[in-house]
């Protein structure tokens, strides 16, 4: 019995020693995958994840400020130009619009009875004009008083579809502060967020087209409309499309995932692809490991990435076409490290077993 467990612990320590990292003489060599870099041959195709937003988007506020008593709309119901969305309630703007037509009255009066003795004669220049001045400062101020009753209700200033829903019935809220975001047009756009570098060779680049994958990615034309001349708080540039041609509005709805491929017309030979998992932050630097098949070592380098692509790899340079670069626990290597490479798996022999 006691030769059984020593056969299975010597079993146990063969298996353990034959998978992770392999050890040679005194050093263990880390075990990695490793890639090459492949060149883009300055004509490949670039794509870019996007999203579709509706043409023009209006946060819709309350010029007053007060409690709300109603917002009348949910996300996703669409509205009439005109339409109330929410309303506040009006009862200090109620009181006050009736303290000033009484005010209102009371001048009203007086002027009228000042101008009809400036006509007789039995009154002075300077105080006729002291009345009508009066009377016109008094009629703007119930004017204004009348507005801001009728501004407790808050209407759409577009038709189109109620994309967000900011606040509830209850809240107090301020003046100018946005109560209901609306989608309005029946037109579609589509948005990218670039780099730096794309942003500086977007005049190189030609034949813009989307798929949109909520409806079977077909492929449709774009035309570049808009882009932002400073970068946002992620240091990206938003570019803007039209769709062109035709196309069903009533499927194709604002907030879609898409993918905007276009073709280099002056494409870089400094350009290759390689593996997104390569790629690492580190020290305020973006960097991978090129691996050494002479010294089985590898060199950390920094890279600048123009693209992260959807199908798991990102388009930098700095490297060259043919360097093998570390795709598996980059951030557990360092700079001169040696690493053995995971050989390739053979379809007749899985796992390496035999």
């Amino acid at each position: 019995m006691e030769r059984n467990w020593i056969g299975v612990l010597c079993l146990s320590l063969m298996i353990m020693t034959g998978c992770g990292d392999k050890k040679t003489g005194n050093e263990v060599l880390r075990t990695v995958n490793v890639a090459e870099a492949v060149s883009t041959d300055g004509g490949e195709a670039v794509s870019f994840p996007a999203t579709t937003r509706a043409a023009e988007e209006v946060n819709v506020s309350f010029r007053v400020s007060g409690p709300l008593t109603k917002v009348t709309v949910n996300e996703g119901d669409y509205v009439r130009k005109g339409q109330v969305l929410a309303v506040m309630d009006p009862r200090d703007y109620q009181l006050q619009l009736a303290a000033t037509q009484a005010e209102y009255d009371r001048i009203k009066g007086d002027a009228e009875r000042v101008i009809a003795m400036y006509k007789e004669g039995t009154t002075t220049a300077q105080n006729y004009d002291q009345a009508r001045y009066g009377l016109q400062q008094m009629t703007q101020k119930l004017a204004n008083h009348r507005n801001q009753l009728a501004d407790t209700r808050l209407v759409s200033p577009v038709a189109g579809y109620v994309k967000e829903k900011l606040h509830e019935a209850g809240e107090t809220v301020s003046a100018g502060m946005p109560i209901v975001t609306v989608s309005s047009g029946d037109r579609i756009e589509v948005e990218i967020n670039v780099s730096a570098s794309d942003y500086a060779r977007l005049g190189q680049l030609t034949d813009f087209r989307c798929s949109i994958y909520a409806l079977g990615g077909d492929s449709m034309p774009l035309e570049r409309i808009r882009t932002s001349a400073v970068a946002n708080a992620t240091q990206l540039y938003t570019v803007r499309f039209a769709i062109k041609g035709n196309y069903n509005r009533k499927l194709l709805t604002p907030g879609m995932s898409a993918l905007v491929k276009a073709l280099s017309a002056k494409g870089s030979s400094t350009d290759v692809t390689i593996p997104s998992s390569a790629i690492m932050n580190k020290d305020g630097h973006t960097t991978v490991f090129i691996f050494s098949e002479q010294s089985k070592k590898v060199t950390r380098k920094d890279v600048e990435v123009k693209a992260m692509l959807l199908d798991g790899t990102a388009q930098v340079t700095g490297l060259k076409a043919g360097e093998k670069v570390v795709t598996t626990g980059v951030r557990h290597l360092i700079d001169g490290q040696r690493v053995e490479p995971m050989k390739a798996t053979s379809e007749t022999n899985i796992g390496g077993m035999l």
